[in-house]
């Protein structure tokens, strides 16, 4: 089995996350030194014939913008001009590709979505646009000059073209040029604009926080599930003599706000949250094989997991299991995407990573990941 060692950004993180995170942009310069793209772009295109496989083609026609969905053919490839491939969650497919989620694995491993691969032509791009998740532009081959503008939102005039959405005036406040091994750090709403100088390959390490209206769903979901149908609204001291039939008051209000608040505080329990973030779009399939001496966690799996100070929660999947403490160094291991050999486990960690493998959880590794 082939050992791969994941690499990590050469700069100061905790600096990053005081200074640059969710804040502004941030030019890395050799964050990997002698970096070399761990695929080629034939690999890239014949992962986009595939079916399954996310990916899209944006070129430059005459001054206009035009985006093809794929699967794709080869023939799709044999073109002229100004195009980009763009590919999603290449990490799931390439080993090596996967280990560069090690590049920053000092932050939370359920706000990783994915590795977007992008192959381009002299002077391609996809425009000005921005995006609602955090992403670092790692450089694999090649050089792209990228502009970075300001904090965009919803109210930032923004155009149709051919189903990309881009920025309608894009105004430059920083130009960098990368070359391999540079990196650019983009955090959400940053207007933004890579094109490619020669053939260039550039992995994009994305980075996506839960909406908002999810979390509250699921909280909501969690607190109803706990009350009692029989618990009404009490009114307490919101009544007073109604001088106005039909009116309702301001301490009407205040009286209903406070007790589903209430409610949700004193009847929310901790698990909602990581039960979500480790819920995937789709349910492996059942693995009917035998265990493998050596085991890793599925690339589209997050294994998540809370110290209870006597017991681990662990989430998976959407499961919640109960772990002995002592079990803390497998489920590291797993989490930061590294392999596992169950020939140094326990009985019971065996037991766990047998459910496990049987629900498709965990897999052969493809290759043995280390730091």
């Amino acid at each position: 089995m082939t050992r791969v060692i994941s690499p990590r950004f050469d700069f100061n993180a905790q600096l990053f996350l005081d200074e640059y995170w969710q804040k502004r942009p941030l030019l890395i310069k050799n964050a990997l030194p002698s970096f070399q793209s761990p695929i080629s772009p034939e690999e890239l295109a014949g992962l986009a014939i595939e079916g399954e496989v996310d990916s899209r083609i944006v070129s430059r026609v005459n001054h206009q913008w035009q985006l093809e969905q794929g699967p794709f053919v080869d023939a799709d490839f044999l073109r002229d001009g100004e195009w980009s491939l763009l590919v999603q969650r290449v990490n799931e497919w390439f080993p090596e590709v996967d280990a560069l989620r090690g590049c920053v694995d000092f932050l939370p491993s359920w706000r990783f979505d994915d590795v977007m691969v992008s192959y381009a032509t002299d002077g391609a791009g996809v425009g000005p646009h921005f995006d609602q998740y955090d992403v670092f532009l790692l450089q694999g081959a090649g050089q792209r000059v990228w502009k970075v503008g300001a904090r965009c939102d919803v109210a930032t005039p923004t155009i149709d073209a051919d189903g990309l959405t881009l920025i309608e005036e894009f105004d430059a406040d920083q130009m960098h040029l990368l070359s391999p091994g540079d990196a650019l750090y983009i955090p959400p709403g940053f207007a933004h604009w890579g094109t490619a100088v020669g053939e260039s390959m550039t992995f994009s390490i994305g980075f996506r926080a839960p909406r908002l209206a999810d979390l509250v769903a699921r909280l909501s979901d969690s607190v109803i599930d706990s009350l009692r149908e029989d618990l009404l609204l009490e009114d307490k001291e919101s009544m007073r003599v109604q001088a106005r039939p039909g009116e309702i008051t301001e301490q009407h209000l205040i009286n209903a706000r406070t007790a589903v608040f209430n409610a949700m505080e004193a009847l929310s329990d901790s698990d909602w949250f990581p039960e979500l973030l480790s819920e995937t779009d789709e349910e492996p399939p059942v693995n009917e094989e035998p265990m493998t001496p050596s085991v890793a966690l599925v690339p589209n799996q997050r294994l998540l997991w809370r110290d209870m100070g006597d017991h681990i929660a662990v989430f998976l999947s959407g499961r919640k299991y109960r772990l002995l403490l002592s079990d803390e160094i497998m489920l590291v291991t797993l989490s930061s995407g590294q392999s596992l050999a169950t020939s140094q486990l326990t009985g019971s960690q065996v037991d766990v990573l047998q459910e496990w493998w049987s629900l498709g959880f965990i897999e052969e590794p493809q290759v043995d990941t280390a730091h």
